[in-house]
């Protein structure tokens, strides 16, 4: 299975998240990427990954 990441928001800094579906075993989890400026977290949730931008700037 080849799932691309999706964008899922853009701050009008320049921050990024992305969804990311991964698998783990017999199960699909969802994993949020959250960046700015080259320095990038992976999230359990948007939540997370929105607070990450915020601490960073983006």
């Amino acid at each position: 299975m080849d799932v691309k990441p999706l964008l899922v928001h853009a701050s009008p800094h320049g921050g990024t998240i992305h969804k990311y579906p991964i698998s783990g075993g017999k199960r699909l989890f969802e994993r949020f990427l959250g960046c700015y400026m080259g320095s990038c977290k992976f999230c359990n949730d948007l939540d997370e990954a929105s607070d990450y931008l915020k601490s960073v700037g983006g």
